[in-house]
């Protein structure tokens, strides 16, 4: 599966718009949603200011393709679009691929922790079963649920990212510390080193989730 996930950058005050203009289009005739595919809204908690980051699932870049067109053929869009221009100045397109189970998140209102990581030349394999792990690890500890691996399908290469949400950033960072601690963590992490040399962390809270 391939995440396509575009960041668009909001104009100054204008994120509560360009959320309903996603989830609760002015023309309910336009898909901007699929039945059946995984879409998910989510705002910045971190990073710059009136980020929308909105994610769409799909099964290759071939249906993405043929979604894209048939939503640009759509009667409404071009209103849609007009709309967009409104409140939105500009954003960029990514893709990843999906490795393993993607699961929709829980509800609104929840964090999502986005952990990037850049790999060593050829370690990209070695880095995602790592993260594989240290999801497992969140989950096991309670910090959190729902863990996704992805790595670059666009962009700089050797990237692994892991997706993870919680309850909040308080309960976030208050778990982590705790498993911080523990052996299991630090021989994990002991490992984590050998094969990745940078990483980010970006917080989002959940607007919509469907699929």
């Amino acid at each position: 599966m391939i995440q396509i996930r575009d960041v668009l950058q909001v104009k100054f005050g204008k994120i509560d718009q360009a959320v309903e203009l996603f989830t609760a289009p002015p023309d309910h005739s336009l898909a901007v949603t699929v039945p059946g595919h995984r879409f998910e809204a989510l705002t910045d908690i971190s990073g710059p200011m009136y980020t929308l980051v909105n994610t769409f699932v799909v099964n290759d870049l071939a249906e993405f393709t043929r979604l894209r067109d048939e939503q640009y053929r759509e009667p409404a869009f071009d209103e849609w679009f007009r709309q967009f221009q409104l409140f939105v100045e500009g954003g960029r397109r990514e893709f990843f691929t999906v490795e393993g189970a993607y699961d929709v998140w829980s509800k609104p209102g929840v964090v999502v922790v986005r952990e990037c990581y850049r790999a060593y030349k050829w370690q990209i394999q070695n880095a995602v079963s790592l993260l594989q792990r240290y999801g497992g690890l969140l989950v096991d500890r309670g910090v959190g649920q729902n863990p996704r691996i992805l790595t670059d399908a666009s962009g700089p290469m050797f990237q692994a990212v892991i997706e993870i949400e919680t309850g909040s950033m308080s309960a976030w960072e208050s778990q982590r510390r705790e498993l911080y601690r523990q052996v299991e963590f630090q021989v994990w992490f002991n490992q984590m080193q050998t094969a990745v040399d940078a990483g980010t962390h970006d917080f989002y809270r959940v607007e919509y989730a469907a699929g």
